[in-house]
């Protein structure tokens, strides 16, 4: 069904929904049937064509596991978010549930990504605590549930599979394409197990030395390194990110700049350009897409639902 379709087919239920209460989707917990479409189209889709004023809701027509949420701003994406970015991936505060006061002027990032271990482990801890959610993270909750990210065995939430990545209006068309892109590759990570195994296969290669001063540039942004998961999850994420050509311009920048900052250790750019070599490699074979690439994967099809 294209697009046109789908707003049609809504159209009625939406407007008497958006009308009396724009934020109606999150504050009553209902979700949006996710839009197959590529990267590309993601991207380039008006808000005035969203079928909420406030976020959209799409699937990765190449994986279709992953769900996108396409927020009109930071404030509507930090309500859905910045809790879980806390809670999993932020150095000082991971495992720790805050409350909306504690995160009152915190930012989480520009943009998210998270598997369905993580949101099981948030979910099932805040349900244990009777810790008190906002409507956008209740409307995230159902929405991994129907998409089989989450499920549930009549008590606590179980991972499923696949995962669901964010980003936001709030960045310019630039940084989009950009925090889409490193996105993405955490997408291909939660969607593809012989990636993800294949991910840390390359990360056991590295010496301790050099696996330490990968942590201590996570460390730097603000992540948890000490979570291995997350580590090697940025670690290719971050490889992956741009195209191998300009790989290793980008890799000397940040170990010299990460040197002179009192990183912990160092990594020749030879190396790390040799691991990004090994996952794009990995990548063009199991699936056709190279490092840097995925936002011209795809986008021939028209956007359906």
């Amino acid at each position: 069904m294209s697009i046109r379709s789908a707003l049609c087919a809504c159209a009625i239920q939406v407007l008497l929904i958006v009308v009396s209460c724009p934020g109606a989707f999150a504050e009553t917990g209902k979700t949006l049937p996710p839009l197959r479409a590529s990267l590309d189209q993601i991207l380039t889709t008006a808000p005035s064509q969203w079928r909420s004023p406030l976020q959209e809701t799409f699937r990765w027509e190449m994986f279709p596991d992953i769900i996108i949420l396409d927020t009109i701003d930071f404030s509507v994406q930090d309500r859905m978010f910045t809790r879980l970015a806390y809670f999993l991936e932020k150095r000082g505060f991971r495992g720790r549930l805050l409350g909306n006061a504690q995160l009152a002027g915190r930012h989480g990032w520009n943009a998210h990504d998270y598997g369905p271990d993580g949101l099981a482990s948030f979910f099932n801890a805040a349900e244990d605590a009777r810790f008190p959610l906002n409507a956008e993270e209740v409307a995230l909750r159902t929405l991994a549930m129907e998409q089989g990210i989450l499920s549930t065995d009549g008590g606590h939430l179980q991972p499923g599979r696949g995962g669901i990545l964010g980003l936001s209006r709030s960045s310019s068309p630039i940084e989009r394409r950009y925090l889409l892109t490193h996105e993405s590759f955490h997408g291909i990570f939660f969607s593809s197990r012989e990636y993800r195994d294949f991910c840390f296969q390359v990360w056991n290669s590295l010496a301790p030395g050099e696996r330490d001063f990968y942590r201590s540039f996570l460390d730097s942004l603000g992540y948890d390194s000490a979570d291995e998961f997350l580590a090697v999850n940025e670690f290719q994420a971050y490889l992956m990110q741009q195209p191998l050509a300009y790989a290793a311009a980008y890799f000397e920048r940040f170990i010299k700049l990460f040197s002179q900052n009192g990183a912990r250790a160092t990594i020749d750019p030879a190396r790390l350009l040799a691991s990004a070599r090994s996952l794009d490699t990995f990548l063009q074979s199991r699936f056709g897409i190279n490092a840097g690439g995925t936002l011209r994967v795809g986008s021939g099809a028209e956007m359906a639902r």
